[in-house]
């Protein structure tokens, strides 16, 4: 039997992609500041989906997605109390209160998740500034 080099590279990246190599996969471990911007961003999802700003929640629901992939093996439940939000204001400062509580995580965090922090924060404060 006659094996081309071709054919060698291309089941090498099948093994390597299929995950058939050596090294183990890392599973992260809990991160608290990880599911504090989770919950954040799910009761930020909410109140505004609730207010009829459906852009602004869809980048929350993003965050959401992201933030649950990257907790996968830890499930945070869903908290049913989120912030009263009634109207745009009140809205716009959860908004900045989120984004204050992702700043500090973002440089405090001791994991390698401080520019995807930094980036939710960034998001928050621009809904802030836009909702104001």
């Amino acid at each position: 039997m006659f094996t081309t080099r071709r054919g060698l590279l291309v089941g090498a990246a099948a093994l390597a992609a299929a995950g058939c190599t050596e090294t183990p996969a890392k599973i992260i471990e809990s991160d608290d500041d990880l599911a504090a911007a989770l919950r954040t961003a799910r009761a930020l999802a909410q109140a505004a989906e609730s207010l009829g700003y459906t852009d602004v929640a869809g980048d929350h629901l993003a965050h959401i997605a992201t933030l649950e992939r990257l907790l996968l093996p830890d499930a945070i439940p869903e908290d049913d109390a989120g912030p009263t939000v009634t109207d745009a204001a009140a809205l716009a400062e959860a908004e900045s209160e989120g984004s204050a509580e992702a700043r500090e995580s973002c440089l405090t965090t001791t994991s390698a998740y401080a520019v995807l922090l930094g980036e939710i924060a960034a998001s928050r404060e621009a809904h802030a500034a836009v909702l104001a």
